[in-house]
């Protein structure tokens, strides 16, 4: 389904390098874990962050006059403006656990564009942008992440689908199971602990008058919840890599399954995130350090 033109603005953009200084605090931690409902002693300084929650720090903080009409920047100098496709959504992403993050500690976020893809698919034109991110401590490179993100036009009317819809789950069996339900606090305490100002997250007027049914759930929600998961059924399993893709929208209309299980040989752990009706809204893997 690859095709079409790469607008020419793309090539400044691969161009240009954004860098965000932050500390570690412990207050958004203690957020993230009342936000995931996770039982555990107070964070404090030394406690190493859980996979994932690197991304509440070194994140860029606009006023509200930098932003755009979906509440997201318009001029972070990195993901440039694209009048024909103005609609930008979360498709997947990919993350390499290399050292600790530890509460207390500065860390370094650069960030960058790594390439463009054109497609076409059920939705019309799509513009694909990989998104690289290099979080860095005082041991060096921590965390490697890479994400995708999807550029659609304004009148594409699916839902907040970035492409294709995946196939409906198979019955094979999955050992661990979680039932969420994404109502509205769940979904802007995450939105507001991220500082995620996309108002697809909060703001059901703007999903009315975009043809979405709900409040549309955050992907990096669904993908944390997937580690919770991971954390309750393998505590003792540090994790080294983690990736998922997003496939059909999950809104707080109605409560959504993830499942997992361990490969038989132990070192991969397989999710999904699962809609009421029984399709697949987001696949992962886990691969568990040596």
């Amino acid at each position: 389904m690859t095709g079409g033109a790469i607008p020419e603005r793309t090539r400044a953009a691969l161009e240009k390098r954004v860098v965000v200084d932050d500390l570690v605090t412990a207050a958004p931690v203690a957020a993230m874990m009342a936000t995931l409902g996770r039982n555990a002693p107070p964070p404090k300084d030394g406690d190493a962050l859980p996979p994932l929650w690197h991304g509440m720090f070194g994140t860029t903080k606009l006023p509200a006059e930098r932003l755009g009409h979906d509440g997201l920047p318009q001029d972070e100098t990195l993901l440039p403006e694209m009048p024909e496709l103005p609609r930008r959504l979360f498709a997947g992403a990919r993350f390499e656990f290399l050292a600790p993050i530890l509460i207390g500690e500065r860390i370094r976020r650069t960030s960058r564009i790594a390439g463009f893809e054109a497609k076409e698919g059920r939705a019309g034109r799509l513009l694909f942008a990989r998104v690289v991110h290099e979080i860095e401590g005082p041991r060096g490179l921590a965390t490697l992440e890479e994400n995708d993100i999807v550029y659609r036009a304004a009148e594409s009317n699916t839902g907040g689908r970035a492409a294709d819809p995946p196939p409906r789950a198979d019955d094979a069996p999955r050992a661990w199971r979680m039932t969420v339900v994404p109502d509205p606090v769940l979904i802007f305490r995450h939105s507001a602990v991220t500082f995620n100002s996309h108002r697809v997250h909060y703001d059901r007027r703007y999903t009315e008058e975009a043809g979405m049914p709900g409040l549309l759930v955050q992907g990096m929600l669904i993908a944390r919840l997937m580690l919770e998961l991971v954390h309750r059924e393998a505590p003792a399993r540090p994790i080294a890599r983690f990736s998922f893709r997003s496939g059909r929208p999950l809104y707080d209309t109605a409560s959504f399954e993830i499942e997992g299980r361990p490969t038989p040989n132990g070192e991969l752990a397989e999710l999904r995130a699962l809609a009421a009706d029984g399709g697949v809204a987001m696949t992962a893997e886990v691969r568990f350090a040596r």
